[in-house]
């Protein structure tokens, strides 16, 4: 009788509590924000709720050295990290993997940033609720050279908001495990992009984790289960895909043709929108087919809403707003948009962007809205065209209550003509 046995070269437990490992960043460390320290408990976990909306959050849990030497050495050239944790997230923190290039010296992402909650998470004690298992992407250390094999580290990473002060929610990780791995004769693409998006065409992009030069891909609308059929064979990457309907949402999907060694699995989907096709002027949009609703406006009808803490929501003329601010219901009929600064705090900004418009047919073009500014701290609005030009702007409070009518607003866009 004879058997085989396989030993993993790299099958490691970070085993928290662990003094090895270190906490690193500039945080809020009351226990009630640091809810969990992986260097003295079971878990890493931070609550940016507690820490408070005025603290900029940014903390990491950091492993010692692991020497990559022997799994590089053993084939074992694929590092994937898993365990299980604890997310709630909130449009702008950013909790992503990361390890050190010992070349370099700079820390680099392989996994994130996670966009998602986990099922039920709670909005405190994050180590209370129910966690969810992952696997981070795999990271490829074929072409890693001897030093960055041996001064590997990885770090769970998390910021608040990129962009300054944030108030968010927060995660709880159990102990992690790093592992490798010998790759498949065909390895599955990772990280599938698409970019460059307009309303028939889009670049779509992929890592390759192998040598493969060629690739089939299949794009369907959102929704449609994969047939397994390519709808393009042998295409490079980056693809560009063409034909494609305006402002409807795909998948697509993606595999390695590596020939004598066959094909990788069928990876995604990868969701994307196209762009909406120009509209012609004149046009008018008084938002009465737009979903109401207390939340940030993100994008409809060829519309898009940008922001965080700071934002703009699509309101009824019900929509009595906060206290000491307007409209009030009783000049507004309709729907309206506004800006919801409840969450905000003095600097952020939020965009409200219009679909493309062809001037083309008018010779005097103009724009014109309705504007209510009335409120303790009004800030400015602006009208930029293409995100650049700034060609109109009213700053502070324009009304004397929130019952005082609406003002009227006429944008020469005369610069824009033909």
């Amino acid at each position: 009788m004879t058997f085989s046995l396989y030993a993993q070269t790299l099958n490691q437990n970070a085993m928290w509590p662990n003094a090895t490992w270190t906490v690193t960043g500039i945080y809020n460390t009351d226990p009630l924000a640091f809810e969990s320290d992986p260097t003295i408990t079971t878990n890493f976990a931070f609550d940016d709720d507690d820490a408070g909306n005025g603290n900029d959050d940014e903390i990491a849990a950091e492993s010692p050295i692991i020497n990559l030497t022997a799994a590089h050495a053993a084939g074992e050239t694929w590092i994937t990290i898993s365990g299980n944790f604890v997310y709630n997230y909130n449009n702008d923190d950013i909790l992503q993997f990361e390890y050190w290039d010992a070349d370099a010296s700079s820390w680099n992402i392989f996994y994130g940033p996670i966009n998602a909650d986990t099922a039920g998470a709670p909005t405190n004690d994050f180590c209370s609720g129910t966690t969810e298992a992952y696997t981070t992407d795999v990271l490829n250390i074929a072409g890693f050279t001897a030093t960055q094999l041996s001064g590997f580290r990885y770090r769970i990473y998390f910021d608040d908001l990129v962009g300054g002060p944030g108030f968010e929610w927060g995660f709880c990780f159990d102990s992690p495990t790093i592992t490798s791995a010998t790759p498949p004769s065909c390895p599955d693409p990772l990280m599938l992009t698409a970019s460059n998006i307009t309303d028939t065409t889009a670049d779509l992009a992929w890592t390759e984790s192998g040598s493969a030069t060629a690739w089939d891909i299949e794009v369907l609308t959102t929704g449609t289960p994969p047939t397994g059929v390519p709808t393009a064979s042998g295409v490079t990457n980056p693809y560009i895909l063409t034909g494609l309907m305006e402002n409807t949402e795909y998948d697509y999907y993606v595999r390695a043709n590596c020939g004598v060694d066959g094909t990788s699995a069928l990876i995604g989907p990868f969701m994307f929108r196209t762009a909406c096709a120009p509209i012609a002027a004149p046009y008018t949009e008084n938002f009465e087919t737009f979903t109401t609703g207390a939340a940030a406006f993100v994008s409809e009808n060829c519309w898009t809403g940008t922001g965080g803490a700071y934002y703009w929501e699509s309101a009824p003329g019900t929509d009595a707003g906060s206290a000491g601010t307007g409209p009030d219901p009783s000049i507004t009929t309709g729907n309206y948009f506004y800006t919801e600064a409840s969450g905000g705090v003095s600097g952020n900004t939020t965009d409200l962007v219009s679909p493309l418009v062809d001037l083309t047919a008018l010779t005097t073009p103009a724009l014109t809205f309705n504007y209510h500014m009335f409120g303790g701290q009004i800030g400015t609005l602006d009208v930029l065209v293409n995100g650049t030009t700034n060609i109109w702007s009213l700053t502070g409070e324009q009304q004397a209550s929130a019952t005082t009518p609406w003002e009227l607003a006429i944008v020469d866009l005369a610069a824009y003509a033909g």
